[in-house]
């Protein structure tokens, strides 16, 4: 019951410390998802059906992606350099339930991209996608795991290298992963690097369970972010436990 009272009190202390950016954070991964289904299609002359379903479902990991990796890790990073992050850990809370109550934040923050991102989809492409039951949980691992992943990134690089790492990210995300194209189009070097780095396994999962009729879904996929979770979780759990 004391873990639950303090989860509902850290998730209300969350909201209300960056309840000034939290509307415009809603925002931008908003635009960000319908922007990446209008803005690509852009890029090529003509789009055949495998096209426009990994646009379709690239937007929506986009968008979870971007929200671990990049806001997340400057909004900790912030926290850090401010000081309200020694702050909660100075309070007498398990560190898991901070963890837990700051990632129901930017869940909340993303959810709202996530879903303009499916309906610009399939109003811009009119696709039949075969929804898979297990969508809901494989969002939820994404959005985990890209979170888990920014925190680790924030709490152990000094703020300004997360900074500039998050900006690294951002490009590398947006432009070197195989989310809007397939990973065989990749140079072999960068194929092999993305078959160990968690954002591949990302997009196989989305794309596997919002259309299943034309992507397979794999188990691999499924384990391998669940491993990337769980190591950056506890890289991020040690490092906030650790005293100062």
């Amino acid at each position: 019951m004391d873990a639950l009272r303090s989860y509902v009190l850290l998730v209300t202390w969350q909201v209300l410390r960056v309840r000034v950016m939290l509307p415009l954070a809603i925002v931008v991964q908003a635009l960000l998802a319908v922007g990446i289904v209008l803005g690509y299609p852009l890029l090529f002359p003509e789009i055949d059906r495998t096209t426009t379903l990994f646009l379709a479902t690239a937007a929506p990991t986009i968008t979870l992606v971007t929200m671990g990796l990049v806001l997340v890790p400057q909004v900790v990073a912030q926290a850090k350099t401010e000081g309200s992050l020694d702050f909660l850990r100075s309070l007498p809370v398990p560190r898991i339930v901070y963890l837990f109550a700051d990632l129901t934040v930017w869940l909340v923050v993303v959810l709202p991209g996530v879903v303009f991102a499916i309906v610009a989809a399939q109003w811009r492409f009119g696709l039949d996608m075969h929804v898979s039951p297990l969508v809901v949980p494989a969002f939820l691992l994404v959005a985990f795991t890209a979170t888990s992943v920014g925190y680790a990134i924030a709490a152990v690089l000094p703020p300004m290298l997360a900074n500039l790492t998050t900006q690294v990210l951002v490009v590398f995300v947006l432009m070197f992963s195989p989310l809007t194209f397939p990973a065989d189009r990749l140079p072999g070097w960068l194929a092999a690097i993305h078959g160990v780095l968690p954002i591949q396994a990302m997009g196989e999962v989305v794309r596997g369970t919002l259309a299943t009729n034309a992507f397979p879904l794999t188990l691999g996929a499924f384990l391998a972010l669940g491993a990337w979770c769980a190591a950056s979780f506890t890289v991020t759990s040690l490092v906030l436990t650790r005293r100062a």
